[in-house]
């Protein structure tokens, strides 16, 4: 902690002082510009620190994207499935454009490949 607090002692005494990073509106230009000038390389906690703060929006977007699926997919209905089932559906409701550009025929056929059935799928 002592080495973060030197560290952000003279990055302030080291930025107040160069124009570049006047007229900076956001922390990703912030980011951008310490890359640009190298500075990044000289202040390591800190801009690892500026990128944690900028992936968290990130982190919480992903899951909240799963919970409001796992919502969808687990609904009265399907409330007593198991874990893996569940992870299952979810995974095709999450990734639904992908999912959707699978032609069904083509797993049914593979499924059918895998072992005799007693009843024939087409």
């Amino acid at each position: 902690m002592c080495t973060l607090e030197l560290e952000c002692a003279y990055y302030e005494k080291d930025l107040r002082g160069d124009p570049k990073f006047k007229n900076l509106e956001c922390i990703s230009d912030l980011c951008h510009m310490l890359v640009q000038t190298r500075k990044s390389e000289f202040y390591p906690m800190i801009y690892r620190l500026m990128c944690l703060v900028l992936t968290i929006p990130v982190s919480t977007t992903t899951t909240e994207r799963a919970f409001s699926a796992m919502n969808i997919v687990k609904n009265r209905i399907r409330s007593k499935m198991e874990d893996e089932f569940l992870d299952d559906c979810m995974l095709l409701h999450i990734e639904k454009e992908y999912a959707d550009s699978i032609d069904n025929a083509v797993v049914i056929e593979d499924f059918e490949s895998l072992s005799n059935r007693r009843v024939k799928f087409s």
